[in-house]
């Protein structure tokens, strides 16, 4: 599972390119991470990254301080 230390999508990352960042601590997390699964499943997404996206927001919902977006 990718964390802020070992991330290889925000490797990927051009220097000026745009990304979205959700946090495990914001309520609205999990439920995004699930949606983009699903329509990545839809896309064609390989299957590898759709069970890690909702196995991420498995560990979201088990995140022990969780609060409104900031």
């Amino acid at each position: 599972m990718a964390t802020k230390h070992n991330s290889v999508t925000l490797g990927k990352a051009q220097d000026d390119e745009p990304i979205f960042v959700l946090r495990a601590q914001d309520t609205l997390a999990p439920g995004l991470v699930r949606r983009w699964a699903d329509e990545a499943e839809r896309a064609g997404c390989p299957a590898v990254k759709v069970i890690e996206a909702r196995t991420i927001a498995d560990a979201m919902e088990r995140w022990p301080s969780r609060k409104p977006p900031d």
